[in-house]
């Protein structure tokens, strides 16, 4: 049983929950809570694996989002009354899944009941960055999001991609420098797959109550 405790001793939780400060377009900051779940391992190099989902909830409006692990929200804002939701994609095999989108990314509207998947012309023009990226570390834990995280903090964790927006801001699409154009280069690769353009999560059990 000794032998057994520094292998316990040092495993890092996989479980992650916190709630985020988040800037609306027209300047209002609310609090959305989000959750995610990584594998227990990533041996043989890392201490934790790869996303097991993403969850994302807002309250005040009945929201809830939770997408399988290539799909990660970089955006939420309201506009009019609507929620809308921009997540990047991660490599060609997603840009040909749905359509080489030219933004690089799929849009989805909030209908009151069930996220919409729209075309990116039917997307705010305002919808950008804002929601937390890096919510971990491989490390023990102690990098993981917790509690409240603010705005200030938001800037802290991502201040690589802040910087990387700011300077492509003038192409009216806050995107990141890595991803630009990458759906239009894949159109040229030829790609096979057996994997599905689903993006969310089996909707049994999901709620906001953590």
């Amino acid at each position: 049983m000794l032998l057994l405790l520094p292998l316990t001793a040092g495993c890092a939780p996989t479980d992650i929950e916190w709630t985020e400060e988040v800037k609306l377009h027209d300047g209002k900051v609310i609090q959305v809570k989000r959750r995610t779940e990584l594998s227990a391992t990533g041996f043989p190099t890392a201490k934790r694996g790869g996303y097991r989902y993403h969850e994302l909830c807002y309250v005040p409006m009945g929201i809830h989002w939770k997408s399988l692990p290539q799909y990660k929200p970089e955006a939420f804002d309201v506009f009019g009354g609507k929620a809308y939701v921009r997540v990047p994609l991660g490599g060609c095999t997603a840009c040909m899944l749905h359509g080489f989108p030219a933004t690089n990314s799929i849009y989805f509207v909030w209908s009151g009941s069930e996220w919409t998947k729209v075309d990116e012309t039917q997307a705010p023009e305002g919808l950008r960055f804002n929601l937390l990226s890096a919510t971990h570390g491989d490390d023990d834990g102690a990098f993981d999001a917790r509690g409240l995280i603010t705005l200030a903090d938001k800037r802290k964790r991502d201040s690589s991609i802040y910087r990387s927006l700011e300077r492509t801001a003038a192409r009216g699409l806050n995107e990141r420098r890595a991803l630009r154009d990458m759906c239009e280069k894949c159109k040229s690769i030829k790609i096979q797959t057996t994997s599905s353009a689903q993006v969310f999560m089996p909707s049994e059990g999901q709620s906001c109550r953590w």
